[in-house]
């Protein structure tokens, strides 16, 4: 039976690139749903919307952001809009995280690369 090998690496952009009047909103929506564990596929159908505009979402990618969605998006992340303002500077953020929290998410970006994994197989399975 063949072995399969993932790797995961995470990648955390030193904070002095950062612009200093610039509130890293995607980073910090970021870090709330992977101390929750949940996956960007989740919090998309919670929102009703594609993961890859999730993912555009996370990454900055999209120009606006009301106030109404930030309020959804902080309900299903179990925060408020305060917070996801906020959290970059708080001692958990992604530069300072913990070795434990650090592992954590590893571990979440594993699962949800296996669960997506497990549905491309699935696909390919029933088209066999």
């Amino acid at each position: 039976m063949p072995f399969l090998r993932i790797e995961i690496s995470i990648h955390v952009a030193p904070e002095h690139t950062m612009k200093p009047d610039k509130i890293p909103l995607g980073d910090n929506i970021r870090i709330a749903r992977a101390r929750l564990g949940y996956s960007q596929e989740y919090v998309a159908d919670r929102l009703g919307i594609s993961k890859q505009r999730y993912r555009q979402l996370e990454n900055e990618e999209q120009d606006s952001l009301t106030f109404g969605r930030l309020s959804e998006i902080g309900s299903i992340l179990e925060t408020d809009i305060e917070t996801l303002m906020t959290l970059h500077r708080t001692p958990f953020a992604v530069d300072r995280m913990s070795a434990q929290d650090t592992l954590i998410l590893a571990l979440n970006q594993l699962i949800q690369t296996q669960q997506e994994l497990m549905i491309v197989l699935q696909k390919n399975l029933t088209l066999e």
